[in-house]
């Protein structure tokens, strides 16, 4: 979380993360990392696994999610994931703010796993 570089500009990226990047995302969220960067204010978009073993998308603000979206377990999550894309995952279709402002993004997934 002590990640502080933003230029993660997604590129109009239009192909699904796939089954591998995927699961590899759920393995490392259940070893309890988190995938959102933690300063003050709007944070972005993060991914984790919250105390109840439930994988958690959402806004991040001063380290929070919130709302989060709640994916009861880890197939409908890795199912959700797997047809993501770069361009999917932008907000192009939310307010200017935040078309990607700190998004979810495939370097960003490859990074969080490497």
């Amino acid at each position: 979380m002590g990640n502080y570089h933003f230029s993660d500009t997604p590129e109009p990226d239009n192909s699904p993360f796939g089954d591998r990047l995927a699961n590899l995302v759920a393995d490392q969220l259940q070893t309890g990392a988190v995938l959102a960067y933690g300063h003050r204010d709007y944070c972005g978009m993060g991914l984790k696994v919250n105390e109840d073993q439930k994988f958690i998308y959402g806004e991040v603000y001063d380290g929070d999610f919130d709302p989060p979206r709640i994916f009861e377990t880890r197939d409908l999550f890795v199912t959700w994931l797997s047809a993501q894309s770069t361009a999917s995952m932008s907000r192009l279709d939310d307010d200017a703010f935040f078309q990607g402002n700190q998004v979810i993004t495939k370097k960003r997934l490859l990074d969080f796993i490497s």
